[in-house]
């Protein structure tokens, strides 16, 4: 393992990385491709959609595109992880749906298990090794046999989640984790705060209270910044920005245009029709929200 070894190309970003420095807060991100995080020593927490995971020696998280997560390093311990982050277009078409069985897709997010331990059991630390040796391949050879080890990789995690049983939070938990769903669900909908309070027969104040001590955020602000991330990604996909807005909820198009230039930084035109690597697409994620140590203790 060798941390000053990392793969960059279009479609994929693969490395393995070590870090001393502790962290107070959670720096929330989400990006626009799919992320295999494979923990291996240190003291710390992730945050992944409001739920909480305190990653062990050879554990696995799933992370899927869009999908709001974020790290806190809790000790000056080594913290040491592989991290792989893949556009889909990477993988064969044929096998793709299977490759990608294991991230969720659509539906509620419980029923997906995204956190699994003892990856060290299915062969996950010698495929990861072999991805690394890549990085000292000439590059017509890598570029040939990159896809066919990061599918192997894909391919055991398959075989893992397939065996594993899943994880289980707590009612607070999965009382967020409903209202997630739900929002994401509706995300182009012209959803409210009173929408989703009576929708969980809960009120205002308190369906902000426990949303934010698991996000750190509001609900609203939660579905403002999804709203943006999801019309980014129509706009790369070729969508003229006053449809990407349409469809990503928002009521009009200087609402849209304000809140995009904030989250991201810059103008939605920017973004239509350009396909971003995946190394470029990491320099530019949407930092979130940082998520005060204390709220997310109190989970």
């Amino acid at each position: 393992m060798n941390p000053e070894i990392h793969i960059h190309t279009e479609k994929l970003s693969f490395g393995y990385s070590e870090s001393r420095e502790v962290t107070k807060q959670y720096a929330l991100h989400c990006h626009n491709f799919y992320e295999v995080y494979y923990f291996l020593e240190g003291e710390v927490d992730y945050l992944v959609e409001g739920q909480r995971y305190r990653p062990t020696a050879d554990s696995v998280l799933l992370l899927s595109p869009h999908v709001f997560h974020g790290v806190r390093i809790n000790s000056p311990m080594p913290y040491k992880r592989y991290s792989m982050h893949f556009h889909p277009d990477l993988l064969s078409q044929e096998r793709r749906p299977f490759l990608l069985h294991s991230f969720p897709q659509s539906g509620r997010p419980e029923e997906k298990t995204i956190y699994f331990e003892h990856a060290d059991k299915f062969r996950l630390p010698s495929c990861l090794e072999s991805l690394e040796e890549c990085a000292l391949m000439p590059e017509p050879f890598r570029e040939q046999i990159l896809p066919i080890r990061v599918e192997a990789l894909l391919a055991e995690i398959a075989a893992m989640s397939i065996a594993v049983k899943s994880y289980s939070g707590n009612e607070t938990e999965n009382t967020v984790t409903d209202i997630l769903f739900y929002i994401n669900k509706h995300l182009s909908e012209a959803i409210t705060l009173d929408h989703i309070a009576d929708h969980f027969f809960i009120s205002k104040h308190h369906l902000n209270k426990v949303f934010r001590k698991a996000t750190g955020t509001t609900v609203m602000d939660y579905l403002l910044r999804k709203r943006v991330v999801h019309a980014q990604l129509m706009l790369n996909n070729g969508c003229h920005a006053k449809d990407a807005a349409l469809k990503s909820g928002f009521g009009d198009y200087s609402s849209f245009y304000r809140a995009y230039i904030k989250t991201l930084g810059h103008a939605p035109g920017k973004d239509r029709g350009i396909f971003l690597a995946v190394s470029e697409q990491m320099k530019q994620e949407t930092v979130f929200m940082h998520v005060e140590s204390q709220r997310a203790d109190n989970l």
